[in-house]
């Protein structure tokens, strides 16, 4: 599975870079782990008598290596199962090369190697992954053995080893008809269909390795035989007898299939099939359709996945009732594994993928996709700390200290290093030196000169709401290997799991919990006896005020089966109130004040209560149609790739709109809106009614269609009552001082018809602006302007002064630097909001912007003073992105949410490591080169990789030959003198925050809750959601147009964030609140209509608008 993009000797052509309970927050120190505990302890194996190692041979001459064989290097499987029945878990070990191995568990954690007469290994070539089932339903469980290697079809049949009830097992795959030929990977049975018996799932991967994927494309469908071969096969069970009915269910589609987890994913009843594929082949989820077949909703369902999608697990993470889904990928957690080891990904090929071949958003990031409901998933994987974990295998959610939260483990390590970028150079230059007959020794020095390097596995542990950390060395798991599969079950049954690893090129790692010996926390063991052995039962309990859900299910991880029961952390509850147990069946049994540290045992044909209909809950918001309601608006971005010219951008520059803004423009009472247009596009107004929105045509607005429309407000300003409309102009597309950039104030008739104001000062020296708002600085009467721009076009991050107009009889004048001196080198300005913070009847004003502090300006009678310098929480610089007026707990002070771009991101700060970003014309030709920078060992490095790099600044793959000396090289060693004379800025806090007003100018600073932190928030309002008369937020934003190293930022957005009353928020789940903000959003707004109803409108980057309406709850 060595991440081979196209051939290996081609692939360096293709590297270049071209809950309502409390107050939520996102650190919580209670939960931090005792790190002087360790939960686990190595099994010697002088004690457990397990030595299986799999023993990995290379051989150039053959296809047993990996320049040859793809998937040379993906490890085998381990699986736990009472195969004799004496109520002790037996391990099964798959081998690649060497023999399968099973071992009879005799108690106390010794065990009996049984392989030999056991017999399971007729027909054994090369085994990949295992499974069990009783097939027979004689009571004794069977064993399935996915098989593969470097072999042909009829050499890789799978094996189905038949419990003979002495110890011993007899191979008839062929008999029931699951023989597969796929070089198949790991198998599931299930009931697809509800008939009663067990079908199966066999998941393979690709014959056609090695390929790029236009070549793919045309070949994995150009005949019958070779659409069927390169993709996983469904069988039906007919009567015991297993019939392929892979095209017919939907599933004949090629994939590199690695990960495979069978879980109720959309809560239906049925069960739903996820493979998580390698290579760029997407990852698929397979919704059962309840009528035989499935249709794979992997985009409907999520917004982006992984690249070289591996191992996999489904599991409800964080006890909110809801599984959420785990996808492993291979980013490296170290600075010079990244830059040596990460095939890069430019943007013509990310084209392709996504636009073309029509395959999904996929990054090389691990994935972990949270359920928020309503079959809608987000990736909180860079949130949560999980995202790079390096060459990463296995994958298992379980609650393995017993304190009641679910950890997660790792299995990981590189064999060889088959993406060492410094190899694939030597793997070239061999090519074109000797074409397709390169000699056997240079191929043998090349091979051997591929690195290697053991890893310890990962075991993450919650340290507070959905962030993690890695505590595997503290947790007894700093053991170094190459490590494949893992299997976790209760070996010595005292109640915590057990962990047993496959490793390669080494003995098995036997790991005993030692949890219930150590007190750390009760628990509770449910076994779920259903009418198949593979019945995948919802088991929730509920102790005290705390619940949790585990879905009943075998394959999971990587090619191995976990002990099929559900085990439960209590932490020190002493009784289970209740234990509910429900069966797809459509059945369900509960018990009641179970005792802890006790086993209960479930049976389905005891069940005899059917399942009730979920209740229909009623939410904050219902989402509409925005048409219905008049609104048929959809913004065109206008084709602009930044990336042409500004190659090392963290995200795009001229895709920052749509935004909306509101105003009664006709005097009829009724709130309208102006909607802004892309480069090409002219805004649009709509005028509301009784029946909702008409769109009203303005040629003031049609003839400005070449502007990109930044922000706008409705204000009055010629004194006349009346709303005018002024539109900022941006967009980086354009030259600076374009035209394009004059910002433009339209005069409303007093009818809604606008006519185009000519000012001077406007049209002098444009600007590429981007937010605005009305204030009136010195209390004169009329209304002044301020303008926040942005950056000088293709010079990010440099920025354009911000201009403070004075409103003169209706002359524009720029007194900036008479009254406000010290916005002009504020920096980029994203979001400006008139309010008076110290209530002295003055006007003050807040301005945040990328790579800024935050800007309080008090207004003395006519100038304005910074106060940022005099408070270290203003001085905090970040992304900011907006700044909103709410007043969290009703004492008349004025507190502010300042939007920020949030956790759920790859760039990481803080005041100990800073984010960085140097910016001049390094290279001296002629173009501003960005550098971003991050510490790393105590000195700083580059953030992107040496081909990015060297495209943006040639001479930087001259100065650095290979990939391993610009790895290692700093900051300073890569780009000398000049970063002292370059533009240097830095940012220390990513999160979204909320500033509490103590009044004195004086304030408190308090982060957003997690749900918070999951999206940038762009746009934010303030709204009495609960009207419970406080005043809560509805936060949301997203900005697709990350570089395609950088996973966008795309989560379902629109939080509802009530008041705690005090100096906090609540945050609302999506199921409960309703808003599903789907899309690149850009701007929201509450408007109330006709009826007095509150909608709340999104705009969407190159989308329609979308639409909720407040529900009565």
């Amino acid at each position: 599975m060595y991440r081979l993009l196209i051939p290996i000797f081609l692939s360096i052509l293709m590297m270049s870079c071209n809950e309502q309970k409390k107050n939520d927050s996102t650190t919580d120190s209670k939960n931090i782990p005792d790190k002087s505990v360790a939960i686990f302890k190595k099994v010697n194996a002088n004690k457990s008598q397990i030595t299986f190692s799999n023993t990995i041979i290379h051989d150039m001459g053959s296809l047993n290596n990996l320049f040859d064989f793809d998937y040379f290097y993906n490890g085998g499987g381990v699986g736990m199962e009472d195969l004799n029945n004496d109520g002790l878990l037996d391990v099964f070990f798959c081998g690649n090369q060497v023999n399968n191995t099973l071992y009879f568990n005799q108690g106390d954690l010794v065990f009996e190697d049984v392989s030999q007469s056991a017999q399971i290994n007729t027909g054994k070539v090369w085994s990949n992954g295992v499974t069990f089932v009783d097939i027979n339903q004689d009571g004794w469980m069977d064993i399935y053995v996915s098989q593969g290697g470097p072999n042909t079809r009829y050499k890789r049949k799978n094996l189905l080893f038949i419990n003979q009830q002495n110890g011993t097992f007899e191979e008839k795959a062929e008999q029931y008809g699951l023989a597969d030929m796929g070089i198949s990977t790991q198998s599931v049975f299930f009931d697809l269909d509800k008939d009663g018996d067990l079908d199966c799932l066999v998941m393979n991967e690709n014959e056609l390795y090695g390929m790029d994927p236009i070549s793919f494309n045309r070949l994995v469908n150009s005949n019958e035989e070779t659409a069927y071969f390169n993709s996983s096969h469904l069988y039906r069970n007919d009567g015991g007898i297993f019939k392929d009915i892979t095209k017919a269910a939907g599933l004949e589609k090629p994939i590199f299939g690695l990960g495979l987890a069978v879980a109720d994913i959309n809560e239906d009843g049925w069960m739903d099939i996820y493979m998580a594929s390698d290579y760029y082949l997407p990852d698929a989820l397979y919704i059962n359709n309840q009528d035989g077949t499935f249709t794979d909703r992997i985009k409907e369902t999520t917004n982006q996945i992984s690249f070289y999608g591996m191992g996999i697990d489904i599991a409800d993470l964080d006890n909110d009732d809801l599984q959420d889904i785990f996808v492993l990928d291979m980013a490296a957690n170290d600075h010079v594994r990244s830059k040596t080891l990460m095939a890069s990904m430019n943007t013509k090929r990310f084209d392709y993928l996504v636009n073309k071949a029509g395959f999904h958003y996929q990054y090389m990031y691990n994935s972990l996709q949270k359920n928020i409901g309503g079959g809608k998933f987000n990736n909180i994987a860079q949130l949560s700390g999980v995202a790079n974990t390096d060459w990463s295998w296995s994958v298992l959610m379980n609650d393995f200290d017993l304190d009641g939260h679910k950890e997660i483990h790792v299995t990981n390590g590189y064999r060889r290093y088959a993406l060492d970028n410094d190899l694939q150079r030597k793997v070239f230059e061999a090519r074109q030196r000797y074409g397709r007959n390169i000699p056997l020794e240079v191929k043998q020095q090349l091979y051997e000169s591929m690195p290697s390097e053991k890893l310890s596995n990962i075991l993450y542990k919650r340290k507070s709401d959905l962030v993690y950390d890695n505590v595997a060395k503290d947790w007894g798991l700093g053991d170094f290997s190459f490590s494949n599969g893992a299997a976790s079950g209760d070996l010595d049954n005292d109640g915590d799991l057990d962990i047993i690893i496959n490793n390669m090129d080494e003995a098995a790692f036997v790991y005993k919990n030692l949890s219930v010996e150590n007190q750390l926390g009760n628990y509770l063991k449910v076994i779920t006896n259903g009418d198949s052995s593979e019945e995948f039962a919802k088991v929730k309990i509920s102790a005290g005020n705390t619940s949790q859900m585990v879905e009943v299910k075998r394959v999971r991880g990587y090619r191995s089966a976990q002990e099929p029961k559900a085990f439960f952390g209590l932490a020190d509850q002493s009784t289970v109130d209740t234990v509910t147990v429900y069966w797809k069946s459509g059945k369900m049994e509960q018990k009641f004040n179970v005792p802890a540290n006790s086993t209960l045992t479930f049976n389905e044909s005891e069940a005899t209560a059917p399942i009730p209909s979920a209740l229909e809950k009623s939410t904050y918001f219902t989402g509409l149609d925005a048409k219905t309601l008049g609104l048929d608006f959809t913004h065109s971005e206008n084709f602009y790739d930044d990336f042409e010219t500004e190659i090392l951008l963290p995200y795009k520059q001229s895709n920052l709109g749509p935004f909306i803004t509101k105003g009664d423009i006709n005097g009829d009472g009724l709130e309208d809106i102006h909607i802004g247009g892309a480069a090409g596009q002219s805004g649009q107004l709509y005028i509301q009614s009784s029946r909702g929105f008409t769109k009203i045509d303005s040629p003031a607005l049609l003839n400005d269609a070449h502007h990109e429309d930044m922000e706008s407000v409705f204000f009055d300003f010629d004194g006349d009552t009346d709303l005018d409309l002024f539109v900022v102009s941006g967009g980086n597309e354009f030259a600076e001082y374009s035209s394009y950039h004059t910002d433009r104030i339209y005069i409303n008739d007093g009818q809604g018809h606008y006519t185009r104001l000519q000012s001077d000062a406007l049209t002098a020296f444009p600007k590429n602006g981007k937010s605005v708002t009305i204030i009136d600085f010195d209390k004169d009467g009329d209304n002044d302007i301020l303008v926040g721009n942005r950056v000088i076009p293709k010079q990010y991050p440099k920025h354009q002064a911000s201009i403070l107009f004075e409103n003169v009889d209706g002359k524009l004048i720029d007194v900036t630097q008479e009254v406000l001196p010290g916005l002009e080198g504020f920096g980029i300005i994203n979001d400006l909001l008139t309010t008076d913070i110290n209530n002295d009847g003055w006007p003050d004003f807040i301005a945040v912007g990328e790579w800024t502090g935050i800007g309080v300006f008090i207004n003395e009678q006519g100038t304005f003073k910074n106060m940022e310098e005099e408070d270290p929480i203003l001085k905090e610089k970040g992304w900011w992105f907006s700044v909103t007026e709410t007043d969290i707990n009703n004492d008349g002070l004025k507190d502010y949410v300042v939007g920020n771009v949030g956790l759920n991101i790859k760039f990481k700060a803080s005041e100990e490591k800073p984010f960085k970003v140097y910016a001049t014309d390094f290279d001296e030709n002629g173009t501003n080169d960005i550098v971003l920078s991050k510490k790393y060992k105590g000195t700083y490095v580059p953030v992107r990789g040496r081909e990015c790099s060297s495209q943006q600044m040639p001479f930087i793959k001259e100065k650095f030959e290979t990939y391993s000396e610009f790895a290692n090289a700093s900051l300073v060693d890569i780009y000398g003198e000049k970063l002292n004379s370059s533009y240097e800025n830095s940012v220390t806090e990513l999160q979204s925050i909320v500033l509490i007003n103590k009044g004195n100018l004086v304030f408190e600073k308090h982060l957003l809750p997690v749900s918070g932190q999951t999206f940038p928030v762009l746009d934010c309002i303030s709204i009495d959601v609960n009207q419970d008369g406080y005043e809560d937020i509805i936060t949301a934003g997203n900005i697709y147009e990350t570089e395609v190293e950088t996973p966008r930022l795309d989560a379902i957005s629109g939080t509802i964030l009530l008041s705690n009353g005090k100096d906090g928020y609540i945050s609302v789940p999506h199921q409960e609140s309703g808003l599903f903000m789907n899309g690149n959003v850009k701007s929201i707004e509450a408007i109330k209509n006709a009826n007095n109803e509150t909608l709340l409108l999104n705009t969407t980057n190159n989308g329609p608008i979308g639409g909720h309406k407040v529900s009565l709850r």
